[in-house]
């Protein structure tokens, strides 16, 4: 560096008109010996400041193939392991497999259910604290920039940009050489946090599969990924002090074709993550273990989840033990608890808290609620039931808990809905004509003649273990077009009731959309005669009626994922109303009524006999020909019953909130 410290001195005499020891003699004279140059002391004060580099469309594979054949090999020299993202399927926490998503995880530490991100559209928000956030409430000095390759990505981002928290934002609009260059600027000018996201790969992978365009797109990322590195090293030698901690990472995996699909399989879940060090806690090299379908012993790995606590540690940002809420772990550690979980009793009554644990335990395991200390387990524990909680006001609460050992430390989120204790009504036995609790078998303990049989005459149902009750029917729609199952009824049963009530506890991980729940139209219509409740993306439920070319809806009604709600369809043909009512243990209860004044009622049986499909429409065809997502589906269903009267509100509220089966009724 000291030819550039010569040219910075002649540049100064230049400017002073001091030629002569630049070389700028114009005359005879006898020149004067030049003054030494300076000497610029390289800048000695210690600062750790990180890079994380985005590269969406690298999949785990492709790393794999490129490190051995030396094609990456600057992701060669760092440290890699596979690691998981879309949250743990079947839970709140699921997410799907997108970039958005990924990305929101990727820059918070959480999943779904707290960042609040699920698509990769326009208008998304996070609704948590960014990684940029953080860094600058605990180093307020701290510079942050960030170059997004995604508009859609650099519009999450905004917000941080508006509030201060990120000084450099730049949107490259699908250009990574713009990326690449404007994080070797920010290098180059001493930012402590530079993020960067490659997107090429993903694009290519999805026009052209994993060919060989593929291949030089994801050589030309690794290629920008070292540019970037030896920016770093070049300002270290002006700049010693500085200890960079750089991690690459991917946002989501492809589908087996490249597509970007948002699908919970493995090709999908798995990502990779490397970085400079020696080592990251859980990182396994024993891909052979892991290689194939998905296994829940990938979830010891390490996840997207844990990128931002890796470089809040190295930063020293982390927040308290007290304090901490993020579902993911530093990866410098000895010791993580991962996987941390919690599901609420149908009761309300406690929440299980499980926990997956790598490494030796130093001491007890410490459970913490809201802040504040409540249990103490041995290291070697993986759960523990709270039951500690009470409630003076009815509503939806919240709890925040975490569970720590040393510095170890993982948290998760819990909701308990309370309300005053309710009975399960007697009046609910009075015209109940058909009821299935779905304990192992399909059977109507109320003996009103109704049956639950598949379309194909083949399938053989599933149970799920545990359901709300017990068990739940498993309702696995495969890619058989008849692979479905239906609730066949007595003919004439809609047609002779004045009024019928539709009640059952349901649940999915809400990413499929307009895929019919229960129904027995042709769904292609919602025009079409009959009843429909079905599932759209959001997750949310939409409500149909239809009779003599005329229709009603209740639409976009909210509910959460992963969790059982409890769903009410009342049609009242003498008031000429349609009523909808849905339970959700985090959202609370909601009713909606609309006026079917102009529907013809009789035409409410529809047209394709005494059945009600589940997890389809009344054809049984329309998930595999005509849904907005297509294929194989999972819809589970526990106390399907049906009325045939109008049940009051009381009564609806009474089977959500009063925490018992319909079955209860009987002796």
């Amino acid at each position: 560096m000291q030819a550039l410290d010569w040219r910075r001195w002649c540049a100064t005499l230049l400017a002073t008109s001091a030629l002569a020891g630049c070389g700028g003699d114009d005359g005879d004279d006898e020149a004067a010996p030049p003054t030494a140059p300076p000497v610029t002391a390289p800048d000695q004060a210690r600062a750790d400041k990180v890079l994380f580099i985005g590269v969406d469309g690298l999949t785990y594979d492709a790393m794999r193939r490129g490190v051995a054949d030396k094609s990456l090999a600057n992701i060669g020299q760092l440290t890699v392991t596979r690691a998981w993202t879309g949250g743990v399927t079947g839970a709140v926490t699921q997410q799907p497999t997108l970039s958005a998503p990924g990305w929101a995880t990727l820059l918070t530490g959480q999943w779904a259910d707290q960042h609040g991100v699920r698509f990769s559209v326009q208008g998304e928000a996070v609704k948590t604290p960014t990684l940029f956030e953080r860094v600058k409430s605990a180093l307020p000095a701290a510079r942050t920039a960030a170059a997004f390759n995604s508009t859609t990505l650099a519009g999450l981002l905004g917000p941080d940009r508006d509030a201060g928290y990120l000084q450099a934002l730049t949107d490259c609009a699908g250009v990574d050489d713009c990326v690449a260059t404007q994080a070797r600027d920010r290098i180059t000018e001493g930012y402590d946090v530079v993020v960067a996201q490659f997107g090429a790969p993903e694009r290519v992978a999805a026009e052209s599969g994993f060919g060989g365009a593929y291949d030089e797109s994801i050589r030309r990322a690794d290629a920008a990924i070292g540019a970037l590195t030896r920016q770093i090293a070049e300002r270290k030698a002006d700049h010693p002090g500085e200890k960079w901690l750089v991690v690459v990472a991917s946002s989501h995996g492809l589908g087996k074709t490249g597509a970007t699909d948002g699908r919970p399989f493995s090709s999908n879940k798995t990502i990779l993550l490397a970085a400079n060090q020696p080592a990251l806690l859980g990182g396994s090299a024993d891909d052979a273990s892991f290689d194939g379908l998905w296994d829940n012993n990938w979830y010891a790995l390490p996840s997207a989840a844990d990128v931002t606590p890796t470089l809040l540690g190295y930063l020293g940002a982390l927040p308290a033990v007290a304090d901490y809420d993020m579902a993911g772990t530093s990866l410098a550690g000895a010791l993580a608890l991962r996987n941390a979980s919690a599901r609420t009793s149908m009761d309300n009554k406690s929440v299980t808290l499980s926990w997956v644990r790598v490494g030796e335990p130093a001491g007890d395991v410490v459970i913490s609620r809201d802040g504040a200390e409540i249990a103490r387990v041995p290291g070697t524990d993986a759960g523990y039931v709270d039951k500690g909680f009470a409630f003076d006001t009815e509503g939806v609460h919240t709890l925040n808990y975490s569970v720590s050992v040393g510095s170890a430390v993982s948290a998760v989120r819990a909701t308990v809905t309370y309300t005053k204790p309710l009975p399960l009504l007697a009046s609910l036995r009075s015209g109940l004509t058909m009821l299935f609790p779905f304990e192992g078998n399909v059977t109507d303990v109320a003996a009103g003649g109704g049956a639950i049989t598949p379309y194909d005459g083949v399938q053989a149902p599933a149970y799920a273990d545990p359901g709300v009750f017990g068990k739940m029917f498993k309702n696995d729609r495969s890619a058989d077009p008849l692979g479905a199952f239906k609730l066949d009824y007595p003919a004439g049963m809609l047609d002779a009731a004045t009024a019928f009530t539709i009640g059952f506890w349901y649940q999915s991980d809400g990413t499929a959309s307009d895929r019919s729940i229960l129904g027995n139209k042709d769904y292609n219509s919602g025009g079409n005669p009959g009843i429909t409740i079905a599932q759209w993306a959001g997750p949310v439920l939409y409500f149909n009626l239809a009779g003599g070319g005329t229709r009603v809806d209740i639409n976009n009604v909210k509910f959460t994922p992963n969790k059982p709600v409890y769903i009410a369809m009342t049609v009242d043909k003498t008031a000429k109303t349609l009523t909808a009512a849905v339970y959700d243990s985090e959202l609370g209860y909601s009713t909606r009524t609309i006026s079917t004044a102009a529907v013809d009622l009789t035409k409410v049986a529809g047209s394709y006999g005494p059945h009600l499909g589940l997890n389809e429409d009344g054809r049984g065809t329309y998930g595999i020909c005509c849904a907005g997502t297509k294929g194989p589906y999972t819809m589970y269903f526990d106390d399907l019953a049906f009325w045939s009267r109008a049940l009051t509100d009381d009564e609806v509220k009474s089977l959500a909130l009063s925490g018992k089966s319909v079955s209860e009724l009987f002796p």
